[in-house]
């Protein structure tokens, strides 16, 4: 993914009609103001646009420069600034002749409201402005059209004077053009990440190769304090061949390094589920990541609507794409492995609750487990959004292959600080979801986590949602309640709590999304 803003610029301008004057020498310039008295002013009107590239894998053309004390605590973003070296282009394709460059900085200067000050120069180079420039000196407030002043220029427009209108036509990611960011994006501020590097002891790691021997209960018991005391752990020596960990993570980045317009020919909507996807939201505010999901069982189904008294069920089909060569194949592979792991976590699991090892395999015979790809950009501005905001996994176990970057945090059930999961090689990353949770009548808990970035490196992570059949009527097991712990939750249908879940991935919502609480007994 390219993180790319495209802005219309349309300049007016009142300038002095000296065609060849920027290869005049010094007595041509004075003989140029002598004549200036009788001079006739023109009219000029440009058009052309303004590609901002903030981040990415390519070369960008805005860096951040320097920040104040509390930007990272602001709304927005005050304090920040940005240096640019962007390209002005005749088209609004980026590959169309460039006229010129934008070159000067950005600042945000607005405490309350969105609004930056800029400065900076258009330098054209070609044509019959080559060598000239004009200035820009103003305001940009975070409105759809916006004007700055031209406060000067040189070459044929000297002693300019006029204004730019800029209107935003494109962006990807979020939108830094000319340093406005895209609010769709930005965090609440008691939401935010704290990005200082801080020492803190991490989620519990088990050996799964403890369960090829005699003592499986210190296994079981391990499984049962990290579900108790985490909602999270690690394993290693988990049975997924490592070399197919290697070519999951390989095939991911091969597909996200795609151009968008590739990787949107499988572009999932909410109708076809299954695809790619840039424009997820997590609470409401979009996540800072572009994802691609398949289910593991291919077709699998779903009720078509959250609305308890419709019975119509839809059909979900994957979707791949033509390229990368062999991405399907090596997709399906490290599922079907990662399928045989999650039916080994859920009779630990089972075990350690005091239960039969098979007792939770019944609700998964027309599982709906997906796989998802996860890229995460780098972002101009970690400390205002998330790779995915705050929340809680709507299934039953969540498997994860992540890299080396980090950026997976988990809110402990202590003390609610985020502890930063440090990646471990070789191993996957495992949190108990919402109907573990009811089942176990809140024995485990499924807990908070979210995933922070940073404005160096992108990140990819590769979970595996392990989700029952969809008619699956989630509720405290019989097994577990009595007297003195009654059943702490209303039964409630997965499916449809899973499909009402998942209208927030396409558009912000006016109310936040349905929730295991919503059906708390109190």
């Amino acid at each position: 993914m390219e993180n790319l803003a495209i802005l219309l610029l349309v300049i007016f301008l009142v300038a002095m009609p000296m065609a060849y004057c920027v290869k005049e020498g010094a007595e041509e310039v004075d003989e140029w103001f002598d004549k200036l008295p009788y001079a006739k002013q023109k009219v000029t009107k440009l058009h052309f646009f303004f590609h901002d590239r903030f981040a990415g894998k390519h070369n960008r053309t805005a860096v951040r420069v320097a920040h104040g004390p509390e930007t990272d605590k602001s709304p927005t973003s005050f304090g920040l600034v940005f240096i640019m070296d962007d390209p002005l282009t005749e088209r609004m394709n980026p590959t169309s002749k460039e006229l010129g460059r934008a070159q000067g900085l950005y600042a945000f200067s607005g405490q309350d409201e969105l609004s930056l000050l800029m400065s900076f120069n258009l330098v054209f180079t070609t044509g019959e402005f080559n060598g000239s420039t004009l200035t820009v000196l103003g305001r940009n407030p975070a409105v759809p059209h916006r004007e700055m002043p031209i406060v000067g220029g040189s070459g044929v427009f000297r002693m300019a004077r006029g204004v730019a209108s800029a209107k935003l036509r494109s962006f990807n990611m979020t939108t830094v053009s000319m340093g406005e960011v895209d609010q769709a994006f930005i965090q609440s501020i008691e939401h935010r990440a704290n990005l200082d590097n801080i020492e803190i002891e991490g989620i519990p790691l088990i050996d799964l190769s403890l369960s090829h021997t005699t003592d499986i209960n210190l296994l079981v018991s391990e499984i049962g304090n990290a579900c108790k005391n985490w909602g999270f752990f690690q394993v290693i020596n988990h049975g997924v061949p490592l070399e197919l960990l290697e070519k999951i993570k390989v095939a991911a980045k091969a597909f996200f390094d795609q151009p968008v317009e590739e990787k949107r020919k499988v572009k999932r909507d909410e109708v076809n589920a299954m695809g790619y996807h840039e424009s997820e939201h997590t609470k409401n505010v979009r996540d800072w990541k572009e994802v691609f999901d398949f289910l593991i069982k291919d077709p699998s189904f779903l009720p078509a609507s959250p609305e308890t008294e419709d019975d119509e069920i839809r059909t979900l089909s994957n979707q791949w794409p033509e390229t990368p060569p062999q991405f399907r194949e090596v997709c399906q592979t490290y599922a079907r492995e990662v399928e045989k792991l999650g039916y080994k976590l859920l009779e630990l699991i089972s075990l350690s609750l005091g239960l039969p090892s098979n007792r939770l395999n019944g609700y998964f015979e027309d599982h709906t487990t997906m796989m998802r790809l996860n890229h995460y950009p780098p972002c101009p501005c970690p400390e205002l959004a998330l790779g995915v905001g705050r929340h809680k996994d709507a299934g039953t176990l969540t498997i994860v292959a992540q890299d080396d970057v980090g950026g997976l945090q988990v809110r402990r059930k202590s003390d609610d600080v985020w502890v930063p999961v440090k990646p471990t090689p070789n191993a996957l990353v495992i949190n108990v979801g919402d109907t573990i949770q009811v089942w176990s009548n809140e024995a485990y808990e499924s807990v908070e986590h979210r995933v922070v970035v940073n404005s160096e490196r992108e990140r990819f992570s590769i979970p595996v949602f392990f989700f029952p059949s969809h008619y699956v009527m989630v509720k405290p097991l019989e097994e577990l309640v009595n007297e003195g712990n009654p059943p702490k939750y209303k039964p409630y249908n997965f499916g449809k709590f899973f499909v009402a879940r998942n209208r927030s991935d396409y558009k912000k919502l006016e109310v936040q999304n349905i929730q295991i609480s919503d059906f708390k007994i109190i």
